[in-house]
């Protein structure tokens, strides 16, 4: 049986795309560093920094950041579009 997977590819995700959606999805920027962005899921407190010093993100990274702030990815998914 062979079948049709529907996970979005996200080999190609562009950092500040991320850091623009996060914005969307309700997370507060905190502030600038030279690595990256800060960003506060206000929700429940928690910050993370995403970095934007390379234009693209790796999937591990990107998929840390969901983890650090507690967002859950299919619901983050929609804001990227």
């Amino acid at each position: 049986m062979f079948f049709k997977s529907v996970k979005m590819n996200r080999r190609n995700l562009r950092a500040r795309k991320v850091v623009k959606a996060l914005v969307n999805y309700g997370c507060v920027i905190v502030r600038n560093t030279d690595h990256g962005v800060i960003v506060e899921n206000p929700r429940n407190y928690k910050s993370t920094n995403v970095p934007t010093h390379r234009d693209i993100l790796a999937v591990w990274i990107y998929n840390n950041v969901l983890r650090q702030l507690d967002i859950d990815k299919k619901d983050f998914e929609r804001f990227l579009e």
